[in-house]
């Protein structure tokens, strides 16, 4: 029998959100094994979240158990995969934005990317519709800066 951790986990709902600069020589192999780590560890630890990669920034919104979040934050600080981590917000919360994912993925900048955003693709059809307006604005500046 499974034991259902609702109830145990949203009252201590936490979301954490970072940008860094991806390492130059990052390869598309760097970020497949980023996500399937981050996927299989986040399913465990009852983190969901959202990364976007714009080439070379990366900016991700973790959220889950407290705990749990900053630990997984600090592991993300040790990566040598990217540098100049800043955290740019943290916060307790009452609800997931990103309750359906363990880690979902959107690359701005490669037109060969499975889930490329587009030019005028706006950010509340890439994000859940029940994500707080913040959060869709925050992501949405972080999308459209022009890297080129």
């Amino acid at each position: 029998m499974t034991q259902d951790t609702t109830s145990i986990i949203d009252d201590r709902l936490y979301r954490l959100i970072y940008v860094s600069t991806a390492k130059e020589d990052l390869r598309d192999a760097d970020i497949s094994n980023i996500l399937n780590t981050s996927q299989s560890n986040n399913f465990e630890r009852y983190i969901t979240g959202f990364l976007a990669h714009n080439g070379s920034s990366f900016m991700q919104a973790l959220e889950g158990p407290e705990a749990e979040v900053r630990e997984t934050y600090e592991s993300i600080v040790d990566d040598n995969r990217h540098h100049c981590i800043v955290q740019i917000a943290g916060e307790r919360i009452d609800r997931r934005a990103f309750e359906e994912w363990s880690m979902n993925y959107h690359r701005t900048d490669d037109p060969k990317g499975a889930m490329e955003i587009r030019v005028n693709e706006p950010i509340e059809d890439l994000m859940p519709a029940s994500a707080p307006r913040d959060l869709l604005a925050l992501f949405a500046r972080f999308i459209t800066v022009d890297n080129g």
